[in-house]
């Protein structure tokens, strides 16, 4: 403090309340769901001809941070589908859960047990860049379709792939204290 120019010390100070990262965990292009599914023609009005969109709804993301050996994710989420049916637009929805564990190991950098409980009180998720690769099977009673045996029904085969990148940051909130001061001759 000795260098500054300031008539009052405490007017140098700037005190800020930030989360330092210890450590983070990135998986790109995580399958999160993997499904074949029946939609029954009085469902939708008729044969699906063609998915026109899918858009990806996430309902709540939470994670446990209570074992000391790993950190557990849940994401729960809705799949929307737009359908042609018959030149008409329709809406499908698939819910699901996608949970899983990460190994202290796992983030970079590595962490031990003893780090993970003095320097970790926070996660962040950040899901991103959702892809999906889907494939209308046909007919849900023809006899070669995977859809036979879960739902003998009229109705269109769809299978269907969702991959996301997950993203985990381990932190602290910590004080962080800033001793300087402006310049006078430059114009923000």
């Amino acid at each position: 403090m000795a260098g500054l120019k300031c008539e009052f010390p405490e007017g140098c100070k700037l005190d800020l309340w930030a989360k330092v990262i210890k450590a983070k965990y990135i998986a790109k292009q995580v399958k999160v769901l993997d499904t074949t599914f029946c939609v029954p023609d009085q469902q939708v009005g008729g044969k699906i001809s063609c998915v026109e969109d899918i858009k990806v709804k996430v309902l709540q993301v939470s994670e446990d941070l209570q074992c000391f050996n790993r950190v557990r994710v849940f994401v729960d989420y809705e799949v929307i589908l737009f359908v042609l049916v018959q030149g008409e637009y329709q809406i499908i929805t698939v819910s699901d859960r996608f949970d899983q564990t990460i190994e202290l190991d796992e983030f970079d950098p590595p962490l031990t047990i003893e780090e993970f409980r003095s320097e970790v009180e926070q996660s962040e998720v950040i899901l991103r860049n959702w892809s999906f690769d889907f494939e209308i099977k046909g007919n849900c009673e023809d006899p070669s379709n995977p859809c036979k045996l879960t739902s003998p029904v009229n109705g269109t085969c769809i299978g269907l792939r969702v991959y996301v990148d997950i993203i985990d940051k381990l932190g602290k909130m910590h004080d962080v204290i800033v001793y300087g001061e402006l310049d006078p001759e430059v114009e923000f």
